[in-house]
């Protein structure tokens, strides 16, 4: 079903349908409605009674959303769109154990998604994109399948899909009352550029020693040939201090 343009909250009240087709043991409904299913518009011809779905998309509905609907268990699809619903989104919708789609964008919902939404294993599509939620999304196997555009447009959210760029979240704020941002690429470390000069500049110190100072270089060399001796004594017999600095 689908409501009308409507200026108050939203209210259930129960009508039956009287214009039915029997077909053997299937009953269909014969109204034709064009609805929103997964993010595609669809024309439906006959529906069968199995096919249970609310939609009142793009409606001035106001007020928060009854948890009530979270009652309907066999509820297939769920598109409350394009209205102006606040509040936060009803916990009781995690017992909606058959939904596929649920399609909550643009509205003005607030705090966080209740986590209930990740046990829905038959959920395919979610869109909570363009509310004012907050706080991290659920972590589970169905919200990772769900791409970052069901969750964009809402500032306080964060944690994957969502990626760095369309996500605000800063550490806490250091001592010196300044954030520091880990990710960052404009930060310099001085410890590490000091720690880089300081070996250039020793190494180039020892290289130009020894290439123009003969004192350092003679010693730098009876030094080594020590070493080396002291290590393997038969370099000394073999070729002798001074044949070694000749």
């Amino acid at each position: 079903m689908k409501a009308n343009e409507d200026d108050g909250n939203l209210v259930f009240s129960y009508t039956p349908l009287y214009t039915t087709e029997t077909i053997g043991m299937d009953v269909y409904y014969r109204d034709t409605i064009t609805t929103i299913i997964k993010g595609l518009q669809l024309d439906l011809i006959k529906i069968l009674t199995i096919f249970t779905l609310i939609d009142f998309s793009s409606n001035n509905f106001s007020g928060s959303i009854p948890k009530e609907i979270g009652e309907l268990k066999a509820l297939y699809a769920l598109n409350l769109s394009g209205n102006a619903f606040t509040g936060e989104i009803p916990s009781s919708f995690g017992n909606m154990s058959s939904i596929e789609s649920l399609d909550l964008s643009q509205n003005h919902l607030s705090g966080q998604i209740p986590p209930q939404l990740s046990t829905l294993t038959f959920l395919s599509h979610l869109n909570v994109s363009y509310n004012q939620l907050t706080g991290r999304i659920p972590t589970s196997t169905q919200f990772s399948t769900f791409p970052n555009t069901s969750f964009e447009g809402n500032k306080g959210l964060w944690g994957p899909p969502l990626t760095w760029d369309t996500t605000i979240v800063l550490p806490p704020p250091t001592f010196n009352g300044s954030s520091s941002n880990p990710n960052s690429g404009d930060e310099i470390d001085w410890d590490i550029i000091s720690v880089e000069i300081g070996f250039t500049c020793g190494f180039g110190i020892a290289i130009g020693l020894l290439l123009f100072c003969k004192r350092w270089r003679n010693w730098y060399y009876r030094a080594m040939f020590n070493i080396l001796f002291n290590t393997f004594p038969q370099l000394e017999h073999r070729f002798g201090t001074e044949g070694m600095l000749t």
